[in-house]
């Protein structure tokens, strides 16, 4: 199942968290990584951890071509390419010694107000640009929350199309003490499967 995970786009962040220039660790699909935007604008996904001593670059400073770790000045890109190693450059300025260090890198795009990856093998798909992500009168609301469940449980709830009356509605207000006829329930339930997935729609009374 996570080889197949692995072949979409995620929504791991919201662009609105990143104001600022800054970097926050990520755990994705088992991986530590941490997701920073520097400050020429460009996004990076890279390994959690420095090459050198396993520092943790969550806690590095960016700068305007990367993530420089705050242990030993080591300077990386999005790409996951180290662009500097400051002491090694002085003590030996011809070995280059950083050309042969890479860490983890993964592609990000930002779209919709969400910083989206991709951490499957190529050719990547292209990133789900939805006809609501560029309404003109549209409004936004961008909601994160950290639950302690699998995955597979939220997924199978938000498409659960008759927990919305009895749970969200009909349940909550009774247990606010609230009495009264029950929330409309629904007159048919269509399900239209499509190449990538399938669609319900609903009409209630």
């Amino acid at each position: 199942m996570g080889e197949l995970l692995r072949r979409y786009w995620w929504p791991i962040a919201g662009a609105s968290e990143f104001d600022r220039p800054g970097a926050k660790p990520v755990r994705l699909m088992g991986e530590d990584l941490v997701l920073y935007k520097d400050l020429g604008g460009r996004w990076g996904l890279i390994d959690r951890h420095c090459r050198h001593r396993r520092a943790d670059l969550s806690y590095g400073y960016v700068e305007a071509h990367g993530l420089r770790c705050n242990y030993h000045g080591w300077l990386y890109n999005e790409a996951g390419r180290c662009l500097a190693q400051p002491y090694e450059d002085v003590a030996h300025p011809d070995a280059r010694l950083r050309d042969a260090i890479h860490i983890k890198a993964y592609p990000v795009a930002e779209l919709g107000g969400l910083i989206w990856a991709y951490l499957g093998p190529e050719p990547q798909p292209l990133v789900p640009d939805w006809e609501f992500f560029s309404w003109p009168n549209g409004f936004r609301q961008i909601v994160k929350a950290e639950i302690p469940c699998n995955w597979l449980q939220c997924q199978e709830n938000s498409i659960d199309p008759v927990h919305f009356e009895w749970t969200h509605s009909n349940w909550s207000l009774r247990l606010k003490g609230r009495t009264g006829p029950y929330a409309p329930h629904h007159v048919k339930v269509d399900f239209s499967e499509f190449e990538y997935g399938f669609q319900y729609k609903r009409i209630r009374s």
